[in-house]
């Protein structure tokens, strides 16, 4: 495609150029050592110097150092790391500013689990009116998932949509699809996100940090945030130069998934570099169930295994970057390549005889699906001591194809030449600029712009979406002030303007006998533009009771416009069992959010109380219709739909740390909405649950061999879901047992991190509300046993 080679091209071009630039004056240094409470040196912990924001890394031996001229002002430093409190040192109170040695305490939790930042351009927790999640790779991989989004499920407020073992996507209190925006390096991901089969295409060991902002983040994202954002970050480089090589090997039960992923990070000076190759091969996934029941029918699983859920992947990432004290570049490439199976009860009605299998039990047969999702960004910063400028720049291609035999959609088989059934083909253009001025250290100004443009195009004999062009443009501006050292406010205020360009669609009609053509046609989408543009804004403020104890309120008027699927679909989503049916009437989707936070955190205890209340305006939802679908391989009919809603709940996650090493944790989840229309809740709405957790750890303080050892039990708690729409079932209630293991052994001085983890201990069989298998019935995947290892190498 000429004009993918041209943007891709013109990115390449403007970073070489960028690099060219080099920032060189006479300078001196500030250095020292950061330790933890037993004078052990702390890798990885960032130091930054105020009020320029010139920031550095400590090394593997703590010791860092910054490079500063006459000319820069100098207050005090401010020290981050991922399991301390932060600290914040004077640099008045020193003579000696070549040799600041700082001493972090341990934060409250042991925070191999989760800790509270602010997303991405924010000083830190107390600054952000929102409630807001960081978790760092330590937590992904601990987590030992097969997908990020299965890694995000332990989190306060947050559930997970599963296919099966290999696919799964997020929701966030309740919203998931388009109303949870990802952002991927700065740039948001665009990949058909509208299907609950469609999973977060991103490779689940490329990610390192990982900010999750719960309730409406549209002011600083735009539309598709109302429900909240997923912000992925720039994976950290090293702190110095030299090379390192690390190998994860991961190993699961239930379908004999295989997955290893090679990393490797360098560093020369001010450039540095990666690359990653991930490869992942699984079988098709075992139920606790011998038979499940689908319109009346009930119908066998030989073996316990699901057929034709098998699947394998294989992603490949590359990256160059160039840093220096006030500037900062980083181009990266993505590739994300998935093979995957779709039951074979997915396409029409499921019969006895296609549920057998062939004794492959990693045979990928037809239906299935070969999605692809190829991604170039452009990150670069320029710091202007109290001011800075950030361009984010991206391109997306991506591909979801779905293959099947056209017999079961009612063609004849010499009718068609290939056995693509559903082809659509994405291509996004991105750019993001943000300009932040800083007047002092309590005064925070951003100016930001973003720009997308979508070209969809489609093939094969079967249809769901048209082609379409899409545009959006938002402009917005933010200020964060602190009033005192107790009292912190901040509001913005944010205008879009959107278009979809919506091409019309003729769909050959074929006789049900013969499965031969009639020579006739239905409209199944006729040709119109959309139009959309909004206001919105957001203002909150937060209490310092005291060092321990906050309070946040923020109150945000979010927005959406509608998608494309939502305007013009019209055809059988096979991985979702149904016939979607679009609206091209609907209008924007408004939101009115109030989300309250009490965080409480002292030295053993942290404790954080979330509740909001939501009023959406033309609340655009699929709703079941009830009745089946007019073609040949459809199954029911839903239809897109829009009233207005109310959506409230509220978050507990609690935290404690015994003596003797031991440590609990308490999550608790709850959202509950209703169709001010229909008096009816909405469909697909999570059931509330409570999780639980108990963990053992660092116990061998003698031994040389083993450290960061933890053994863990868990238990979720899934309430019975009886507030359902019509034509939706109840779900029943249903109790997990997780557990596992963790140590690093030291093997000739080079650690390698172990890890074994049981879900499902019992084998439970439960069923998960807003699973799209909860359709047809399907129970969630039995017991799963993982093992992992991580072996990192330096050299």
């Amino acid at each position: 495609m000429p004009n993918t080679r041209s943007y891709t091209l013109f990115c390449i071009t403007q970073i070489a150029i960028t690099f060219s630039f080099c920032f060189t004056m006479h300078s001196q240094t500030i250095s020292g050592y950061i330790f933890d409470r037993k004078n052990a040196p702390l890798e990885g912990a960032v130091i930054t110097l105020y009020p320029s924001k010139k920031s550095t890394i400590s090394n593997d031996k703590g010791f860092y150092s910054f490079a500063f001229t006459k000319k820069d002002t100098l207050t005090f430093l401010e020290v981050n790391h991922i399991a301390f409190l932060k600290e914040r040192v004077d640099i008045s109170d020193y003579k000696d500013i070549s040799s600041i040695n700082i001493i972090l305490k341990e934060a409250v939790t042991d925070l191999e689990e989760v800790i509270l930042l602010q997303p991405r351009g924010f000083e830190n927790i107390t600054d952000n009116s929102q409630s807001v999640i960081t978790i760092n790779k330590d937590f992904i991989a601990k987590s030992n998932m097969s997908t990020f989004a299965d890694a995000l499920e332990a989190l306060p407020g947050l559930n997970t949509m599963n296919l099966g073992v290999g696919i799964a996507k997020p929701m966030i209190r309740g919203m998931g699809f388009n109303r949870i925006l990802v952002t991927n390096r700065g740039i948001k991901q665009e990949g058909q996100q509208w299907g609950a089969d469609h999973g977060l295409e991103i490779d689940p060991f490329d990610v390192e940090n990982v900010e999750i902002i719960k309730g409406p983040a549209s002011l600083l994202f735009g539309s598709d945030g109302i429900g909240g954002v997923i912000n992925i970050k720039d994976n950290s480089p090293l702190s110095e130069s030299g090379n390192t090589i690390s190998l994860n090997s991961v190993y699961q039960s239930n379908n004999r998934a295989i997955s290893n992923s090679l990393d490797w990070k360098g560093r020369q000076n001010k450039w540095f570099y990666g690359a990653r190759i991930t490869y992942q091969d699984y079988g098709d996934y075992t139920v606790p169930a011998d038979q499940f029941e689908y319109a009346g029918f009930n119908l066998p699983i030989f073996d316990n295994r699901l057929k034709n859920t098998a699947g394998n992947e294989i992603h490949f990432s590359a990256s160059l970057g160039y840093t220096s004290e006030r500037f900062k570049t980083h181009l990266k490439f993505t590739s994300f390549n998935q093979k995957a199976g779709i039951f074979t009860g997915a396409i029409g009605l499921p019969r006895s005889y296609n549920l057998q299998h062939n004794g492959d039990f990693r045979n990928i047969d037809f239906p299935r699906q070969e999605n692809q999702h190829h991604m170039i960004t452009s990150n670069t910063t320029l710091n202007l001591g109290t001011q800075k400028l950030e361009i984010d720049l991206g391109y997306q291609h991506n591909i979801r194809e779905e293959l099947s035999f056209p017999g079961a959609h009612g063609i004849a088989a010499n009718q068609v030449s290939s056995n693509l059934a559903l082809g659509l083909y994405l291509d996004t253009y991105t750019a993001n600029v943000k300009y932040e001025i800083n007047p002092n250290t309590n005064h925070r100004i951003l100016f930001g712009s973003q720009f997308q443009y979508m070209e969809n195009d489609k093939d094969g004999f079967e249809y769901l979406l048209p082609v379409f062009d899409s545009f959006q443009a938002g402009f917005y501006h933010y200020q964060l002030l602190h009033i005192n050292d107790d009292w912190t406010v901040n509001a913005g205020i944010r205008y879009d303007y959107g278009t979809h360009d919506i091409q019309r669609h003729l769909q050959p009609i074929y006789d049900r006998g013969t499965l031969q053509p009639t020579g006739e046609f239905m409209e199944r989408t006729p040709e119109f533009d959309r139009n959309f543009n909004n206001i919105s804004g957001a203002a909150g403020v937060v209490y310092k009771v005291n060092k321990e104890n906050h309070l946040k309120l923020n109150l945000g008027n979010s927005f959406r416009f509608p998608t494309a699927i939502e305007l013009s679909s019209n055809g059988v989503h096979h991985g979702n069992f149904r016939h979607e049916i679009g609206d091209q009437n609907l209008q924007i989707e408004k939101g009115y959010q109030a989300d309250f936070t009490y965080l409480h955190q002292s030295e053993n205890t942290y404790l954080e109380l979330s509740a909001f209340y939501a009023i959406y305006q033309d609340y655009i939802y699929l709703s079941p219709t009830g009745n089946f679908s007019f073609l040949a391989s459809g199954g029911t009919m839903w239809q897109y739909q829009q009233n207005d809603a109310i959506f409230n709940g509220f978050e507990i996650a609690a935290s404690h740390q015994f003596p003797f090493h031991l440590k609990t944790d308490i999550v608790v989840d709850f959202v509950q909405n209703i169709n001010r229309d229909t008096r009816l809740p909405l469909p697909l709405t999570p059931a509330p649950s409570v999780l639980t957790s108990v963990e053992f750890n660092r116990f061998l303080n003698t031994s040389k061999t083993f450290d960061e050892e933890y053994i863990f039990i868990s238990g979720r708690y899934n309430f019975e879901q009886d507030q359902i729409d019509r034509n939706e079932s109840i779900t029943q209630d249903s109790f997990i047992i997780d557990a596992g293991l963790g140590f690093n052994v030291h093997i000739k001085s080079q650690p390698i991190r172990c890890k074994l983890t049981v879900n499902n201990v019992f084998d439970v069989e439960y069923f998960n509300h807003i699973s799209r298998y909860r359709l047809i019935n399907l129970p969630e995947p039995g017991r799963n046993i993982t093992l992992s290892a991580q072996i990192p190498i330096k050299f």
